[in-house]
């Protein structure tokens, strides 16, 4: 999932993906792409579009969950994207209430949502469908999602669920408002007991997923929660790769700002 901090950084991926020659139509942008196949999420996107001063009409899409799960075989635009990414039933999809952005990134939209049914406030990430197939990551979208699923640590940002709907996919994960690059930002250098601490959570996590054959891959303190007690959560799983022992990962990628300039010629 993408990290739920709002400072962003350019990410991006070697080689270059391939265009997906069916997919059709213009890709959508902004707030309104992320309308359809939301339940009552679209409405809270409606508010926010007409608090920013947009009055244009709104006409939101019908829901897709008119039929049961049981009519199968399903459309290949669902298919695709399971089983890491389920359908779930509208009245599920109804409990959420928007309550503001944290991220938008060039890889999906991060919401700051409430979960009216267990009372309790989540991170979001709002991916549309048509931009994962032309960019030709089907894969590591599924990849992330079925990693966070098995992995389990006290210092790891868990997932809490995943769905999708008629044009998005949708990642939700526990809502942390701190990171550790807001934080060293806005005190300046750490204490050394502080440093230590960070540090030892950190490799404890490593440690943990190489003994899984997992590689994170873009370890940075954009992507270091903390939580209310100031322990580490690692987070944004998006570039992260399962290896069996031994192999290699050949695709460079990660955070242009973090590399070193051999890296970013490819040196």
């Amino acid at each position: 999932m993408g990290a739920v901090s709002c400072r962003q950084r350019q990410h991006f991926r070697v080689p270059t993906p391939r265009k997906c020659g069916n997919i059709q139509g213009p890709l959508a942008r902004g707030w309104k792409s992320l309308w359809c196949g939301v339940g009552t999420i679209r409405s809270g996107l409606e508010e926010l579009w007409e608090l920013q001063g947009h009055q244009e009409p709104l006409r939101p899409a019908p829901l897709l969950l008119e039929k049961t799960l049981s009519e199968w075989p399903v459309p290949q635009f669902i298919s695709l994207f399971l089983p890491e990414f389920p359908m779930r039933p509208v009245r599920r999809q109804q409990q959420l209430k928007i309550l503001g952005l944290v991220a938008k990134g060039s890889f999906g939209t991060v919401l700051k949502v409430l979960d009216c049914a267990q009372k309790a406030v989540f991170a979001l990430k709002v991916v549309p469908k048509v931009k994962v197939l032309q960019r030709d990551t089907l894969r590591q979208c599924k990849e992330e999602v079925s990693i966070q699923r098995q992995i389990n640590h006290p210092f790891i940002h868990s997932l809490g669920d995943s769905w999708q709907g008629k044009r998005h996919l949708f990642i939700m994960c526990s809502y942390y408002c701190t990171d550790l690059y807001s934080l060293w930002a806005a005190v300046g250098c750490f204490p050394e007991a502080s440093v230590r601490l960070f540090a030892a959570e950190l490799v404890l996590v490593l440690c943990y997923l190489h003994d899984l054959g997992i590689i994170h891959r873009d370890v940075k303190m954009e992507n270091i929660l903390l939580d209310d007690r100031g322990h580490l959560k690692l987070t944004d799983f998006g570039l992260s790769r399962h290896l069996p022992q031994g192999a290699r990962a050949y695709t460079i990628c990660g955070t242009l700002q973090y590399m070193g300039e051999r890296a970013k010629d490819g040196g």
